[in-house]
């Protein structure tokens, strides 16, 4: 049961701890409760759950200190009273001990009669009224009297929690539309717009304020992604035979298009949940407004990626199930060197296809963090030596080199994973050189003690904007040309992805004249990770 606290000005009047003075109604109930019962003091208490007692909700007549006086009886004294058959005595008697209350005109009070309050048959507080020292005690005429003023108390303290149970309702709607990363935007019945959160203005690169007393059509303009217009001719709130394909009759999704101030084009989903009469006219609606450019990049990059694996599993094994079907033609009788470059061809497509599944798997490892690290003292010119040996046979039309110093310090990683980035790199470099060319691979130490390797070509290099998406998942370099060999956008992605379980990063930058260099780095031996 949540409880709203009040405080008692001298003056008699009643107000809220927070400054909000108490509802008139239960004021006058209180004052008028004194005046007709001859009092001088009037109090209503009411059952707290969270600390399992009554506690004072509203007073008249006795300021703060004074109130304080009589918070003890209301553990037992007072709500035994309340039940009982004489329901008036003399705070003298109930608890002698206490010294006893003045109220704000002066008089010390002793006689005092309660009764409970009640609201659909359940005892939820009390109210009590005190008289004089020196006035007479109260008589079996008076109860029912204050009975009359317990029901209008009970009525004016339920109006009271309601009333702060929905100010703390509205605060707590606000406070999620305030912190919501999807933008929302609300709706009068005559469609005109009443509120707009801060996600919705950083969609539309514009201020609230701008868009408050608009009509939607005007102000939001929405258009589905062939261009066409929302509003008025589909828009839910006219008309409800739409809004009936809702989960609940009322709840439309509709995808759309939204435009900044700056012209930036966003794919949003408009979910409208339209409040309508008992005769279906709109009385309001909230719009949610989702921006789905991550979606349908997601989308399209599983399309993508399912074509790409298609296209990378269907030729190699087109070409294995070539050979293998001429090889074994009864009618025929291959000699040794057809045989042999049959072999090499099958298991060359196989290797291939062997690798493409290690990438797939070791992309997948890496997204989940499930791939441990095997750390060690890595002598990265050594490995970098045995990737050049390795790849110069690959391809005819490039010149390998390998340049490092001769004291360049040892990094803590894992060989394996980081022999697989130079691995990628380079591979990455014969790619994009359709031309030929020199491929280096060097490696240096900055100031702070940070390693770096490097591996530049003089290919088609990589055009600014895309120096930061070519390391995600399944992304292709757009300057890529017929000449290219295929492959599917992990290879710098696992790059990455590796650098960062080292604690590194990695770049690419433009070379002048042409071509690119690509650069990993780990920390210094200060900023390593333990």
């Amino acid at each position: 049961m949540v409880t709203r606290h009040f405080n008692a000005h001298p003056s008699g009047r009643t107000q809220i701890d927070n400054g909000v003075e108490l509802q008139p109604e239960l004021e006058g109930i209180l004052r008028n409760a004194v005046r007709a019962l001859g009092g001088s003091a009037a109090v209503v208490a009411t059952w707290d759950d969270a600390v399992r007692r009554f506690v004072v909700t509203g007073a008249y007549g006795l300021d703060v200190p004074q109130i304080a006086r009589i918070r003890p009886l209301l553990n037992e004294a007072i709500p035994d009273l309340a039940l009982s058959r004489e329901q008036f005595a003399l705070l003298s008697a109930l608890f002698p001990q206490s010294a006893l209350p003045i109220s704000t005109t002066g008089e010390l009070q002793n006689p005092v009669m309660a009764v409970p309050l009640y609201t659909s048959d359940e005892t939820v507080g009390l109210i009590f009224v005190l008289r004089s020292s020196d006035a007479a005690n109260f008589s079996q005429l008076d109860p029912p009297v204050l009975a009359a003023f317990a029901e209008q108390a009970a009525i004016a303290v339920q109006s009271a929690r309601l009333a702060h149970l929905l100010t703390q309702e509205k605060q707590r709607v606000e406070s999620i539309l305030e912190g919501s990363a999807d933008g929302i935007y609300t709706v009068d019945g005559d469609r005109r717009i009443i509120s707009v959160n801060p996600a919705m203005e950083r969609m539309l690169g514009r201020p609230g304020e701008e868009l408050l007393g608009l009509p939607c059509a005007v102000a939001l303009n929405w258009r589905d992604r062939e261009g066409r217009p929302i509003c008025p001719g589909r828009c839910p709130m006219i008309h409800a035979h739409q809004a009936a394909s809702g989960s609940d009759g009322n709840v439309t999704e509709l995808a759309a298009a939204a435009r900044s101030s700056t012209g930036q084009r966003t794919e949003v989903a408009l979910v409208y949940s339209v409040v309508r009469s008992p005769e279906m006219a709109p009385l309001n609606a909230v719009v949610n407004v989702r921006d789905m450019t991550r979606v349908r990049e997601t989308e399209e990059m599983r399309s993508t990626f399912l074509s790409m694996l298609e296209h990378q599993l269907q030729t190699p094994l087109a070409i294995i199930k070539g050979y293998t079907n001429t090889l074994s033609r009864p009618d025929a009788h291959w000699d040794g060197d057809t045989l042999r470059r049959s072999f090499e061809a099958i298991e060359e497509e196989t290797d291939r296809m062997s690798q493409l599944m290690d990438r797939l798997l070791l992309a997948s490892r890496l997204e989940v963090g499930a791939l441990p690290l095997n750390s060690e003292q890595v002598d990265m010119a050594s490995i970098a030596q045995n990737v050049i040996e390795r790849m110069q046979s690959t391809s005819k039309k490039h010149h390998l080199l390998c340049r490092f110093p001769n004291q360049l310090p040892a990094v803590n990683g894992d060989p394996a994973l980081l022999e697989q980035v130079l691995v990628n790199l380079v591979d990455n470099a014969i790619k994009y050189s359709p031309a030929g060319g020199p491929i280096q691979v060097s490696g240096d130490q900055d100031p702070m003690g940070s390693v770096r390797v490097t591996v530049t070509d003089t290919g088609l290099g990589v055009p600014r904007w895309e120096s930061r998406r070519i390391f995600e998942r399944f992304h292709r370099s757009q300057a890529q040309t017929s000449a290219h060999s295929r492959g599917m956008g992990l290879g710098l992605y696992i790059c990455d992805a590796i650098m960062r379980a080292h604690g590194g990063d990695i770049w690419v930058e433009g070379m002048p004249g042409g071509g690119s260099a690509f650069s990993f780095a780990f920390p210094s031996e200060a900023d390593a990770p333990p």
